[in-house]
């Protein structure tokens, strides 16, 4: 009898930690307030993701259901995407994306693929093929908190540049593809290749979806593979 009271008290003393941790779990991988159903966002910012997890403060982002597609303004850096946006073998990656009045600003915005461990901000990995309004594009890699560039910063007559588009026109078009096929990967943007790369440089098989800088207003048409 004298044993049952102390392991009582570790019980009752243990289950309040192990319930608020569990708690803490959930709500640490619940959904933005600001995405639409079905969609998580990891951003580069350790603060910022506390900020959004926590529904504390106006971190600026907007990002809603729009027919055809999403309408999103950042906000914080980060990547986008639903649990079912995964790829492996060969397919190929396209998306859609119409950008709104940049200013001078030169954000960057595309695709990401090859995710892995993406809730995880030491341990995730994955690629992302980006343009941006001056008719360049670069592609990248991230490894926990550290980046490295597979192609820095290039322009290429196939990436428009904001002052490319038709006179009076709000937004300018960019269609990005990440073609994996056999032994290497094609990036295309607007159709035309811009780059090529061997597979066994990059990782491609995982998570895929949106990678887009801060303070950025755009329209995603379409994102998917086929």
């Amino acid at each position: 009898m004298r044993y049952f009271l102390p392991l009582l008290l570790v019980a009752a003393l243990l289950l309040p930690a192990a319930v608020s941790a569990q708690d803490h779990a959930a709500h640490h991988h619940q959904a933005h307030p600001a995405l639409p159903d079905g969609w998580m966002a990891h951003f580069d910012d350790a603060g910022a993701a506390h900020a959004a997890h926590m529904e504390q403060a106006d971190d600026g982002l907007s990002f809603e259901v729009m027919e055809p597609g999403w309408h999103l303004t950042t906000g914080p850096s980060g990547i986008f995407y639903r649990h079912e946006f995964s790829a492996e073998g060969s397919y190929t990656l396209e998306a859609e994306i119409h950008l709104f009045d940049p200013g001078e600003r030169r954000e960057s915005f595309g695709v990401f693929f090859g995710g892995r461990a993406l809730h995880d901000r030491e341990a995730q990995r994955y690629g992302y093929f980006l343009v941006r309004r001056d008719g360049s594009y670069m592609i990248r890699e991230r490894s926990g908190t550290e980046v490295s560039n597979v192609q820095g910063w290039t322009e290429h007559a196939a990436v428009p540049s904001w002052e490319d588009r038709e006179e009076g026109a709000m937004s300018i078009a960019y269609t990005l593809a990440v073609e994996v096929e056999g032994d290497e990967v094609v990036f295309r943007v607007n159709g035309e290749e811009v780059d090529r790369r061997p597979r066994n440089e990059l990782a491609v098989d995982g998570h895929f979806g949106l990678r887009v800088n801060h303070g950025l207003n755009l329209h995603v048409s379409r994102v998917g593979t086929r």
